[in-house]
């Protein structure tokens, strides 16, 4: 496969992973968040079993690989609930733009303190100005300080820490496949949300019309088990730096399909506030934007 098919594959990805966002919006109308955690990694880890085959990874895991994968998926779980909730009490487009621009500053903050990372004066500026696009995104001036503490703010902090202290936590199997990695933090997530959490309130899932089966198809073969698998194989085929540029798309998806599908209202300063959080984001990392070899 060339690099520029696989530029296609990895924004199509993207486009998925933009998409979950108001795609949650539509399923909280027809199922609450446990129900939608546990149905959805149902479906997720068994097409991730399919991929791992497909793949010859085998399902061999060490007893420090299996405990990482059962912390990360708590985690998942309380990420899953808290952004299900975000996009169900409030404006889907701006959740995803919110919380996947907060989640690698988050991360950044969270390597610091535990002395992964070296920061340069460069660095905390860079911190900065990524703070106030994720203020700017949210139109932080319109609200006053009891809307700030609200629950859909609440959730949107929440999902995002729950990311950024998974994704530290995944740093200790660097040596397992991240697809395999994948297949059994969604296998956990499912064990553990339906013995301690799920509750089926709303019946069969297999009643349900089929607005509800597009959106729920979507968001577990397209959004998880394909935009995953994608993005994974970009990271060994890119590299890291270069592959995790293409995550930067994903707010603008979200609010532009929360517009197209949902009637969202647009801001330009949702769009500012993100692409300023994706620059600092890229002095961050000190990423070079560049997608053809000389």
């Amino acid at each position: 496969m060339t690099n520029n098919r696989l530029y296609l594959w990895i924004v199509l990805a993207m486009i998925f992973w933009g998409a979950s966002w108001p795609i949650a919006s539509v399923l909280s109308r027809y199922i609450d968040v446990h129900e939608f955690i546990t149905y959805r990694y149902i479906i997720t880890t068994l097409s991730m079993a399919g991929v791992v085959l497909w793949m010859k990874l085998g399902f061999k895991i060490s007893l420090a690989h299996f405990l990482v994968a059962s912390a990360a998926a708590v985690l998942l779980i309380f990420y899953s609930k808290y952004y299900f909730l975000s996009t169900k009490y409030g404006a889907p487009g701006l959740a995803g733009a919110v919380v996947t621009t907060l989640m690698p500053v988050l991360v950044y903050v969270l390597m610091v303190f535990s002395k992964q990372n070296k920061t340069q004066i460069k660095d905390w500026f860079a911190l900065l100005f990524g703070v106030f696009g994720v203020l700017i995104t949210m139109n932080i001036w319109q609200f006053s300080i009891d809307e700030l503490m609200s629950s859909s703010s609440i959730y949107l902090l929440a999902a995002a820490s729950c990311w950024a202290v998974m994704s530290i936590i995944t740093t200790y199997a660097k040596s397992m496949s991240p697809v395999l990695l994948s297949f059994y933090i969604y296998l956990m997530v499912v064990i553990i949300d339906s013995v301690f959490f799920f509750t089926p309130t709303h019946g069969s899932i297999f009643v349900m019309d089929g607005v509800f089966w597009i959106n729920f198809l979507i968001v577990t073969i397209g959004s998880t088990t394909f935009a995953t698998t994608v993005y994974f194989l970009g990271l060994q085929r890119l590299g890291s730096k270069q592959g995790s540029v293409f995550t930067f798309l994903v707010p603008f998806f979200a609010v532009g399909l929360s517009v197209i599908f949902l009637n969202e209202a647009w801001h330009w300063t949702t769009i500012l506030g993100a692409a300023m959080t994706i620059s600092a984001l890229i002095i961050l990392n000190n990423l070079k934007i560049s997608f053809y070899n000389k």
